[in-house]
């Protein structure tokens, strides 16, 4: 087997270990102290389980969250919720899904329900979301499209342009693959939780034995459907405070793209019968293929990676060669003859592209690959770059016939759309600033030693001439010219007069 069937058939065996944490049961007359140690205690547990887990080479594991005082944050917000809201980024939701914090949900409340928000949705065409909405439908997963970018931005008043309208109202007639507003999104969050309160109350006192209480869930369990809580959990960097504050209508939270912004949970009162609680970015503990691709989902800190090559080919995989083209407007070295042509690019190609047309250079003269990896990435999270991960289970007929660039819906930038529509305008664009664009590449090439000798030697001339000092001019006022005679110049000479002083005796 290959080592990725290997891996995953390594994970298929250890996915029932990832286990959320569960909170310890617990009796209303243990102090604080005995509470505490049984907290730890029962954590420790559970992380020397997953340490078995990150021993073993063959598999990688997400950086889970390993502070019990942020798992605190998420006990309560789960006992103290109704509805639990999981956010998601569209682009690939099962990434972000935790499968387990659903199963710890019913644990504490047989009624409990979770939802997925997929927010970023404006990010993916109608069909894509077709695809989407008919696998969660066919897994029985409550799921809602949404934006929070789009519904702050309908808050301020800001137009979202045509496309996006035509693409959310105009070419979907399904209530399941539109994007909510903020009005109707609330209104869906209030009577799914209403109706989970109502089948709470109609139920016997004993429905659903839970091994764990608090005065949290007590408060939830005797709640009527006149006031109901709706929690938001989710991975860092994934929207869910830009949500929370796009529900509330004002900032509450702080937004940025640095993960793990917000640090304790709150609640918010939107009316008398809802109520937001707001949980910290967590990272659940999953399998991942590396640790680059959580850079590149945002997960770990893009100022905190030290190799930038590895999170930059994630990118390069995942995006098609001509969308990098048109986007960025560079042209990436084509495959070598003996490689295959439908190659993604390699890193350092895109990366000494980027550097090369917008001039990002380091101290030591080398293309600044740091500042470009950064960059790169950024409108990689942000969308600009566009791509998005197709169902399990697509045929890859059908993933050929996915295009990023035949949709109106993904932006690739109003001040970029009229380059790419004409490709000879592209072309003539481009070039002015092609040859210096060769140029530095080789000059980069010759630094590395990675020019052929011919292409050393002619280059090395080039360079040699280019920077001569300009010869000077040798001045010749001291000939004279003897045109009577056979053309020979005439050496013009002065004679010193003779001392004709007085001689002392």
């Amino acid at each position: 087997m290959t080592p990725e069937e290997t891996r995953k058939q390594e994970e298929a065996i250890h996915a029932s270990s990832l286990r959320v944490p569960r909170r310890p049961p617990w009796k209303p007359d243990m102090s604080p102290d005995e509470l505490h140690d049984s907290e730890t205690q029962a954590f420790l547990v559970w992380r020397r389980s997953l340490a078995r887990l990150e021993e073993n080479k063959k598999l990688v594991l997400t950086p889970f969250e390993k502070n019990l005082d942020i798992w605190r944050q998420l006990w309560r917000v789960v006992e103290r919720s109704d509805l639990l809201v999981m956010v998601v980024d569209s682009r690939d939701p099962l990434f972000y899904r935790c499968p387990d914090l659903e199963a710890y949900a019913r644990e504490v409340d047989e009624h409990k329900r979770t939802l997925l928000l997929v927010n970023k949705a404006d990010l993916l065409p109608a069909s894509i979301r077709d695809k989407w909405a008919e696998y969660f439908r066919a897994h029985d997963i409550l799921f809602i499209f949404w934006s929070a970018k789009a519904a702050t931005a309908a808050l301020e008043g800001k137009n979202l342009g045509s496309s996006w309208d035509d693409d959310n109202t105009g070419r979907t007639n399904s209530p399941d693959t539109k994007i909510y507003g903020r009005d109707e999104l609330l209104a869906r969050l209030q009577s799914e939780a209403e109706q989970i309160v109502n089948r709470r109350n109609s139920g016997t006192s004993g429905a659903g034995p839970s091994n764990i209480k608090s005065p949290a869930e007590n408060t939830a369990g005797s709640s009527s459907s006149s006031n109901v809580v709706v929690g938001f959990v989710g991975y860092p960097n994934v929207g869910k405070s830009s949500t929370i504050n796009a529900l509330v209508g004002e900032k509450r939270t702080g937004v940025t793209s640095t993960p793990g912004k917000t640090k304790h949970f709150q609640t918010l009162i939107i009316s008398d019968k809802l109520t937001l609680c707001d949980c910290p970015g967590l990272v659940f503990p999953s399998f991942s293929s590396s640790r680059y691709e959580m850079i590149a989902c945002g997960v770990l800190p893009i100022d905190r990676m030290t190799e930038h090559r590895e999170s930059v080919q994630v990118v390069a995989d995942r995006v098609p060669r001509h969308v990098i083209e048109q986007i960025y407007k560079i042209r990436l070295p084509k495959p070598k003859p003996y490689e295959s042509q439908s190659r993604p690019p390699l890193a350092s190609e895109l990366l000494r592209a980027y550097c090369a047309s917008r001039g990002y250079v380091a101290s030591s003269g080398l293309p600044d690959e740091t500042r470009a990896t950064r960059q790169i990435l950024k409108d990689y999270i942000d969308g600009k770059l566009p791509h998005y991960e197709m169902p399990p289970g697509t045929s890859e007929e059908e993933q050929a016939l996915e295009d990023p660039t035949t949709h109106d819906s993904i932006d690739l930038h109003a001040s970029d759309s009229s380059d790419i529509e004409d490709s000879s305008d592209v072309e003539s664009g481009l070039a002015p600033n092609l040859e210096h664009v060769l140029d530095d590449l080789s000059s980069f090439d010759l630094a590395n030693g990675l020019a052929p000798k011919s292409t050393t030697l002619k280059k090395s001339k080039a360079s040699h001439k280019h920077h001569k000092k300009p010869q000077r001019k040798k001045d010749r006022a001291w000939r004279a010219g003897n045109d009577d005679a056979d053309g020979t110049p005439v050496v013009r000479f002065f004679q010193k007069p003779a001392n004709t002083g007085s001689l002392k005796d």
